[in-house]
């Protein structure tokens, strides 16, 4: 019996996955001296990549959606929420670098699957990440955390992993490769994504 393709993914993509976790951004937002000023950049930084993603991510999940129908899965657009806890917190810059994302959304079922784990999984750090946002700066959903609070309001991460083991594994269990490579890629992108703002933030 073949391993199931969430062991595969868990196993697969743990080294690009906990590079990420140790990027300094990302590392920075679970100190206990955490200012609102570097939450701030980091709310920046994500707000740049995702509005370049989704600008392909969601028509690509759409049409996923249209070959393989999942009564519970719906992607939820994280753009408006990082907007919004930039604009509350007063951090919205007009200078954003959108940079690109080398990630084939076209074409590709197996590779978006990936792509969505990475996406739909990260919910469940952000958990952790809401909690410590509201013991270090009393942030919540409505004060400028709400996409580290987007699991409260959809339980997407669940969802897709229904859709994944119930119906998209049996029809992409030939291209696993290709779903372990999308996330990989998922993870290495954000990850120099990061990086490239840090760089950029330092020399403003």
């Amino acid at each position: 019996m073949s391993q199931p393709v969430l062991e595969q993914l868990r196993e697969q993509t743990r080294p690009a996955h906990l590079a990420l976790e140790a990027q300094p951004l990302l590392k920075r937002v679970l100190s206990s001296r955490l200012t609102e000023i570097e939450y701030g950049q980091l709310l920046q930084s994500m707000l740049a990549f995702y509005q370049t993603l989704e600008s392909k991510l969601i028509p690509a999940t759409a049409a996923l959606l249209e070959r393989h129908p999942d009564p519970d899965y719906r992607y939820l657009p994280r753009v408006a929420l990082l907007a919004n806890d930039c604009r509350v917190l007063g951090c919205a810059s007009p200078g954003l670098i959108h940079p690109p994302i080398e990630l084939r959304l076209e074409g590709s079922g197996a590779y978006l699957i990936g792509v969505l784990y990475v996406i739909e999984g990260s919910t469940q750090g952000g958990r952790f990440i809401a909690k410590h946002l509201a013991q270090t700066l009393g942030l919540d959903e409505n004060s400028g955390a709400s996409f580290f609070n987007i699991h409260q309001w959809n339980n997407s991460w669940a969802a897709f992993r229904s859709w994944l083991s119930t119906d998209l594994e049996r029809h992409y269990q030939d291209d696993t490769r290709s779903i372990i490579e999308g996330a990989n890629m998922t993870f290495s992108t954000l990850h120099t994504h990061l990086d490239q703002w840090q760089l950029f933030a330092h020399g403003r």
